[in-house]
């Protein structure tokens, strides 16, 4: 007999994390799942305890293969599925006893195509409650045209979409194959944001458990989420490229403004990194430098009204705008706590 749940957990060097994750969903109040835990590649003991746990509950699948990263551990799970739902965890993160049984209620009743939680954001030091800024409830396909199609890829404030974080869903089988929904494997970051996305546009309904903070999301401390790179400059590049693709020629909503939204929040993101970086001021005025100067970021401000934000995050925006590096690389390399400043730490502290 098929089972209700597919339970995707991508697994890489979290043998710290991997057995309270596991046992979260083993300790579920709805027990009707399989658990296909894909080890990419790990070169710690992650692999040995996914067969371990494979060897004492007939639920648990384990797929062993070359490292590939999370887009396309994710579609292997998805292929794999044999549940009529489909729920993705994080191997560093762990889930709530009744989340499983709160959410197929609710997705069976209303014959749902996904349906989605709120999460706690948790670190050794700090538990933080997060929900999303649109309503509780069920919503019809002209109720997300209405209310989500205009939030779709980024809200007006700069923050990303209520469908950021794909962990929180749970989201029916058939309607990802019949969409073709699978992850972008060559997106290495932010992989999650063009998938919620698309999950959005194409979702006949929707169901959102506000204030039901099933999800558990670890702030892993070896985490580089908020580490610089060119080539996390470049996945974020190619993501907003995707997304023009994708939602660009839609004639059903005009998605343009929200695209470059994305870019100005990908921008911000990069240059709040560098911040972080162990370079030297030099060399942090050229990542600065190349980043401001790249054509899509310029690309932005063509027929472009400022969002609708604080002055702090106003003054970092104009700042891109007209290319002030030696003011920007100056603020970091003196790492001035200053207001203004203050601000990169929390949009980083902020991101998913």
């Amino acid at each position: 007999m098929l089972p209700k749940i597919s339970v995707v957990i991508p697994v890489y060097n979290v043998e710290s994390y991997l057995h309270r994750c596991v046992d979260s969903i083993l300790n579920q109040t709805f027990q009707d799942f399989e658990i296909i835990l894909i080890n990419d590649d790990s070169k710690d003991n992650s692999g040995q305890i996914c067969d371990e746990y494979a060897q004492k509950d007939k639920r648990i699948k384990v797929i062993h293969k070359k490292n590939a990263r999370v887009s396309a551990a994710r579609n292997d799970g998805i292929k794999t599925a044999k549940g009529k739902y489909l729920s993705f965890i994080d191997s560093d993160d762990w889930i709530e006893p009744e989340m499983y049984q709160e959410m197929i209620n609710k997705a069976e009743q209303l014959n749902l195509d996904f349906i989605m939680c709120d999460y706690k954001k948790k670190s050794i030091y700090y538990e933080d409650k997060r929900t999303q800024p649109i309503r509780a409830g069920y919503y019809s396909k002209d109720d997300i045209k209405n209310e989500l199609f205009p939030c779709l890829i980024m809200f007006e404030n700069i923050e990303y979409p209520p469908t950021i974080s794909n962990c929180v869903c749970l989201i029916n089988l058939k309607f990802l194959l019949k969409n073709n929904l699978f992850y972008e494997e060559d997106i290495y970051y932010d992989e999650d944001s063009i998938f919620g996305s698309k999950i959005m546009y194409h979702a006949t309904n929707f169901y959102y458990l506000k204030n039901h903070h099933y999800y558990n999301y670890f702030n892993n401390p070896k985490s580089t989420t908020n580490t610089y790179s060119e080539k996390r400059w470049n996945s974020f590049l190619e993501i907003n490229e995707r997304l023009k693709i994708y939602f660009g020629e839609t004639s059903e909503f005009d998605f343009s403004r929200q695209i470059k939204i994305n870019m100005l929040y990908l921008t911000l993101s990069a240059l709040g990194q560098i911040k972080y970086s162990e370079n030297d001021g030099k060399d942090r005025r050229v990542m600065i430098e190349k980043i401001m100067d790249n054509p899509k970021v310029e690309g932005i401000f063509e027929e472009f009204k400022l969002p609708q934000v604080s002055w702090k995050m106003k003054v970092i925006i104009l700042l891109i705008k007209f290319k002030m590096v030696r003011i920007y690389s100056l603020l970091i390399h003196n790492n001035q706590r200053t207001r203004t400043l203050h601000f990169t730490d929390e949009f980083l502290e902020n991101q998913q």
